[in-house]
């Protein structure tokens, strides 16, 4: 049984040598206007894929983007932010690390999410954001990539939304 240090280095060492790509896309509509936008309510995200199982997608996603916001000090999180961010996931695929090793260009996992950023009271959409994660190679040491493959969208929501910030957004 592997430990929880070793799963944790080889998903990084799969992260690293294998690279989860990603693909973004941008809309800005509006500037971020410091005095306005500090405080953000997250809603729960929406899962759009039919996913069957015992899996909580909505659940999983919405801990991690609030996380990933959180931890990039962004943001204030805060339940009366005059910022709304909501979420959908948009397809999520699994994939097999057993199939990417025998059948390269198989067994794909992948994860799509858009985020929007609307202002109160009239909720108006500030910018919306989409970004696609996928790990399409490697063996045995991506086990586990279901399990890190939102994170990695959400990595690059949040580096959209730092790009927004500072004025510079990317991808339009």
């Amino acid at each position: 049984m592997i430990s929880h240090l070793a799963r944790a280095i080889l998903t990084g060492a799969g992260f690293a040598s294998v690279g989860c790509v990603t693909q973004s896309a941008v809309q800005s509509s509006e500037r971020y206007e410091p005095a306005r936008h500090q405080r953000a309510q997250i809603q729960r995200c929406v899962d759009r894929t039919r996913l069957t199982g015992d899996r909580d997608l909505a659940a999983e996603a919405t801990r991690s983007l609030e996380k990933k916001v959180k931890d990039s000090g962004i943001f204030e999180i805060s339940a009366d932010g005059q910022l709304i961010i909501t979420c959908d996931i948009e397809q999520f695929v699994e994939g097999s690390a057993l199939k990417r090793w025998v059948l390269p260009g198989s067994g794909r996992t992948q994860a799509q999410v858009a985020v929007m950023v609307l202002e109160k009271p009239d909720e108006k959409v500030l910018i919306t954001l989409r970004s696609h994660a996928e790990v399409g190679s490697g063996g045995l040491y991506t086990i586990g990539a279901d399990k890190y493959i939102m994170g990695a969208a959400f990595d690059d929501i949040v580096q959209q939304l730092k790009a927004w910030v500072r004025g510079t957004p990317q991808g339009q």
